[in-house]
């Protein structure tokens, strides 16, 4: 691929980039202040219940006084900045490999023609730290940073997994320890015309949960059928959850489309940490009853769900379809 799209230099945006016209986003879309902001320091229950309501009400949050040190948050930011700021031939080496990924030839979800405004970083997060030796070694700190930032957000993802139980009356650690964790980092650079391109399509995702950290705005969620932007607050993650939330409550909570919007005058780079299921999917026992019989199949997450995902993804909800007992 041509690297014209990462400089800031380009004056329009090239035809590959510029999707179809009912995907572009041309209407002004407003920063909804509403979307809650869930303060972790809050009592126990209080948060657990503000967490849940707010799952119902959006799909999705903020978390502040959550723990994860400011300055670990702005080292990791920087880290990844620097990544995406190496010659592309020096970020091209890890392109090929199959823990530590790196494009900047994203695809469209649902073409072969059209591609998206980003560049991408994706690596694993293992428990037993073995899978570093396979991440970048430039920045110099890159393994440290990440390392340690990594570790801390999953205490945090065990925090909100906790929290979301308590508040849905499901049994203490219900959802689990043994998540596999992905980092997986976008980078939108300035973008001549924002109207005409996404830096990310709109989609549900496909994993348990996930945990963003962003300082410019991009994010756009769907509510009541209209995009609504998500204001970028200092040192808050944005949370939310994917498709299994829908299986594991049985219909109760759904999974929110989303996407990102590119700017004119900032890059943007979003730094996401995937939880994804490590044992069957399936409704919990406590959302099933005479009067609520399972709406969905159990089924492995891995081999069974995301090869349907990855057909279906551009179709919000479509991924879940041959997974619903009456289908």
């Amino acid at each position: 691929m041509a690297n014209h799209m990462i400089s800031s230099k380009l004056n329009a945006v090239t035809p590959t980039y510029v999707l179809p016209m009912h995907e572009r986003p041309l209407a002004p879309v407003p920063i909804d202040k509403e979307i809650p902001v869930i303060d972790l320091g809050e009592e126990r229950a209080v948060a657990a219940q503000q967490l849940v309501k707010a799952l119902e009400q959006y799909g999705f949050f903020q978390v502040i006084n959550h723990g994860i040190p400011d300055d670990l948050m702005d080292e990791a930011m920087e880290v990844y900045e620097e990544f995406f700021n190496l010659p592309v031939k020096e970020k091209e080496n890890y392109a090929e490999k199959e823990e530590t990924l790196y494009t900047n030839n994203p695809k469209h979800h649902a073409s072969k023609e059209h591609k998206y405004w980003k560049e991408v970083l994706e690596h694993n997060c293992n428990i037993d730290g073995q899978d570093k030796q396979t991440w970048p070694s430039n920045p110099p700190t890159f393994r440290e940073v990440i390392g340690a930032y990594s570790s801390e957000v999953r205490k945090l993802s065990m925090i909100i997994f906790d929290l979301v139980s308590e508040g849905l009356g499901l049994e203490a650690g219900y959802f689990g320890k043994g998540h596999g964790q992905r980092m997986f980092v976008n980078h939108y650079p300035i973008c001549p015309d924002p109207s005409s391109t996404l830096g990310t399509g709109g989609h549900c995702d496909p994993n348990l949960i996930t945990i963003c950290q962003q300082q410019v705005y991009g994010l756009q969620i769907l509510k009541n059928d209209e995009w609504i932007g998500v204001e970028p607050l200092p040192h808050a993650f944005v949370v939310n959850f994917g498709f299994p939330i829908t299986v594991m409550t049985n219909g109760k909570l759904k999974s929110v489309a989303h996407r990102v919007v590119t700017n004119k005058t900032q890059a943007r780079t979003a730094i996401g940490t995937y939880f994804c299921p490590a044992n069957v999917v399936e409704p919990a026992k406590s959302f099933v009853g005479p009067e609520n019989p399972p709406l969905f199949k159990p089924f492995k997450w891995g081999t069974e769900f995301l090869p349907h995902y990855f057909k279906n993804r551009a179709v919000y909800h479509a991924a879940l379809e041959a997974f619903k007992i009456n289908a």
